[in-house]
């Protein structure tokens, strides 16, 4: 068994997939029903609720899912993705545990969390 991607029932294909093309850079290949983009081994996939192959239902809000990614700069990328209009959820704050990290949501309001974690922890 092999881990794919992560899948976003949405409304609006191409609404997400260009948040999801200008945060992690890439082109998503696929039409206004269907889009998958592929990042440095992530995959996203973005699919239409009403999608006239198949039938994914759509919950209020978002479905209770955090995506969590590491990197090197927390502050430097919570300023990119509010310069691409991104809502904060929670702005950069260092943890107890020296982990650095804030929250965004992407346009459906699924939740993306960007930390650092030290080295050795």
């Amino acid at each position: 068994m092999k881990f794919t991607d992560v899948g976003f029932i949405t409304d609006d294909v191409p609404r997400i997939r260009a948040f999801y093309e200008a945060v992690f850079g890439g082109k998503a290949e696929g039409n206004k029903h269907h889009a998958s983009l592929a990042v440095d081994g992530m995959g996203f996939t973005f699919l239409e609720q009403k999608n006239p192959a198949f039938y994914y239902e759509q919950t209020e809000g978002a479905s209770n899912i955090i995506l969590t990614f590491n990197i090197d700069n927390v502050d430097a990328e919570f300023q990119r993705l509010v310069s691409l209009g991104a809502e904060v959820r929670c702005e950069p704050k260092t943890h107890p545990w020296g982990a650095r990290s804030f929250q965004v949501s992407d346009p459906d309001g699924n939740v993306l969390n960007f930390r650092n974690i030290p080295r050795g922890e």
